[in-house]
């Protein structure tokens, strides 16, 4: 809470009030009456005409005192609205005082949204983690392996749009189907077959040779489009090995 001290400027319009009061008493109680002077003018018998003169004179004498007054009595008020004004102001400041000192409000920080992963890279980070069954089951799999149509062509370098079909024995590949996406991964036995040979397979995964891989994983699954039955690679992958 803010603490206001008086103003000296305030005290002293105080003072000039209080001592307007004093002197419009004084003035009050030696100002005569109209009824005490005529007594006084009756008492006293001279020439008309000086008893006029000073009649005139005493009022003319009461008149400058009548103004004197109200002059006085104009600039009491006005000392006295300047005060108030003043006092108005005082308060005026101790508020805004009070304001800035307290303590900003207390913003609570909004958490940051975790960004959601796109399908390849949720994919890709399951993997990672050890490709545990119970993660992976989440989405639809089907395990494939390439047609021997599309072998026979990547083995005369045609490598574009290579085919996979459905295949219980024999599979290399799976295919999972995440949010609208179908992407292609090779299995653990393919994987190691990749690190032995140092090859991958011709239009479907490049090799990234790294020398802190401990393990063949996959960096990128390849994309795949459904065609009736088969699938038809239309984006190559890439799996990362030791080498």
């Amino acid at each position: 809470m803010a603490i206001i001290t008086a103003n000296p400027l305030a005290l002293v319009m105080l003072a000039f009030v209080i001592l307007g009061n004093v002197l419009l008493l004084l003035i009050l109680l030696r100002k005569p009456g109209k009824w005490y002077l005529r007594s006084l003018i009756k008492s006293n018998p001279e020439n008309p005409t000086q008893q006029t003169n000073l009649l005139n004179r005493i009022q003319n004498q009461m008149e400058k005192q009548q103004n004197l007054l109200q002059f006085v009595t104009q600039n009491q008020q006005t000392l006295l609205r300047k005060t108030e004004e003043m006092e108005q102001r005082l308060k005026n400041i101790g508020r805004l005082q009070t304001v800035s000192t307290a303590p900003p409000p207390r913003v609570m920080d909004n958490p940051q949204p975790t960004p959601r992963l796109s399908p390849a890279d949720h994919l890709v980070q399951v993997l990672e983690q050890g490709g545990d069954r119970a993660a992976l089951a989440q989405w639809s799999a089907v395990k494939v392996k390439i047609t021997a149509a599309s072998q026979s062509r990547t083995y005369r370098g045609d490598v574009d749009g290579v085919e996979l079909e459905p295949a219980q024995a024999g599979a290399s590949f799976l295919v999972f189907q995440i949010r609208g996406e179908n992407l292609l991964v090779p299995n653990q036995e393919t994987l190691g077959v990749f690190q032995r040979y140092q090859r991958g397979h011709t239009g479907l995964f490049v090799l990234n040779r790294q020398s802190s891989q401990p393990t063949p994983q996959v960096g990128k699954p390849a994309r795949v489009q459904p065609q009736g039955k088969l699938w038809r690679v239309v984006e190559q992958g890439e799996v990362l090995i030791r080498g």
